[in-house]
């Protein structure tokens, strides 16, 4: 894959509420009376964990008459066993949920291979919050208050990157290399002694990256954009962090050379596939 740096339907009149505690998220109607329609984010399956019963309900109303079906859920508890029991197309998960680990719970599901992506919410919204959430698993991170619309617009984003991705893996021949296997089907990597290598679904994404461009210089950007998509804002230290972790995985299965830092360019994969 290089690395190269409307359908519209009605929309009723009138704006769309969200109330959190007293801050009023509002969503004005199109001037048009019409609001963009994606057919193959039409009927999606949205897992919803907010802490805050009036904005579950109010999302579920908002993305429902957006063509989606939402199944709002009152804990980390109900979260997995939905996801483990249900075919889920997206989770949108309020980090700062009462009683949770919410982050503990994304880093979970992030290592669980076909867990849907992830859209955190979060009324904390500093760089370096995005990160760790970045790492941790998350494709994507609004900060509230936010408008509804921004929100549809990002998740329908994700929802098409999720679908690209499982269309890519599926199509995407399992790679060999020094004895090593990566199948991206089943997001499973063996070593050379045929352990399983007990990888993150970021970290996965991250090796399968490099991998497919196995002999070549990956910048820091075309690797934040390769995983997490064009409109991943370009945090250098969440990649090198993240290849960090990664490394350390491999060390321990004897792959400490598979990796190559290329000072000042990015990363590149050493071993040939």
């Amino acid at each position: 894959m290089p690395l190269a740096h409307s359908e519209l339907r009605p929309n009723p009149a009138g704006a769309m509420r969200f109330a959190r505690n007293d801050a009023m998220i509002t969503a004005p109607a199109p001037a048009n009376g019409y609001e963009p329609a994606m057919r193959r984010t039409h009927d999606a399956r949205i897992a919803l964990l907010d802490e805050d019963q009036q904005t579950r309900d109010m999302l579920r109303e908002y993305l429902e008459g957006q063509g989606m079906h939402v199944v709002p859920v009152a804990n980390g508890t109900e979260l997995r066993h939905l996801v483990s029991q249900e075919p889920i197309d997206a989770v949108i998960l309020d980090v700062m949920a009462r009683g949770e680990d919410s982050l503990g719970l994304l880093r979970e599901m992030a290592e669980q291979p076909g867990t849907p992506p992830v859209m955190l919410l979060s009324a904390v919204a500093s760089d370096i919050d995005r990160i760790v959430g970045l790492e941790l698993g998350a494709d994507d991170y609004l900060a509230k208050p936010f408008n509804p619309r921004e929100l549809l617009a990002r998740l329908r984003v994700v929802l098409r990157r999720g679908n690209a991705a499982t269309a890519r893996a599926a199509a995407t021949p399992v790679l060999t290399f020094a004895g090593w296997v990566l199948d991206p089907t089943f997001y499973v990597v063996r070593d050379a002694a045929g352990r399983d290598v007990d990888l993150t679904s970021g970290e996965f994404k991250l090796l399968h990256a490099l991998a497919v461009h196995a002999g070549q210089v990956v910048s820091r950007e075309a690797l934040l954009r390769l995983v997490h998509g064009d409109e991943a804002e370009a945090f250098d230290r969440a990649i090198d962090v993240a290849v960090s972790r990664l490394r350390a995985k491999l060390v321990r299965h004897g792959g400490g050379a598979l990796i190559r830092t290329v000072r000042g360019e990015g990363y590149l994969f050493a071993a040939r596939i």
